[in-house]
């Protein structure tokens, strides 16, 4: 699991850490509660997992 580094989320205030979740034994995740109300997410959307190289990024899939 990647390091979460608090210098750069203050150096950069658009970035905002929402919640932290957990994979389970079947390498399923549960969407945070302030996530999903903050993106207007539900039961049924898809989402996208998003690798810039040095970052893993999830998004909805109607964003990218």
């Amino acid at each position: 699991m990647s390091e979460i580094r608090e210098t750069k989320l203050i150096k950069n205030p658009k970035k905002e850490i929402l919640g932290t979740t957990t994979m389970s034994h079947k390498f399923q995740i549960t969407v945070p509660k302030k996530v999903r109300e903050k993106h207007g997410l539900k039961e049924g959307d898809t989402l996208v997992f998003v690798n810039d190289g040095e970052k893993l990024y999830i998004a909805k899939s109607t964003e990218i």
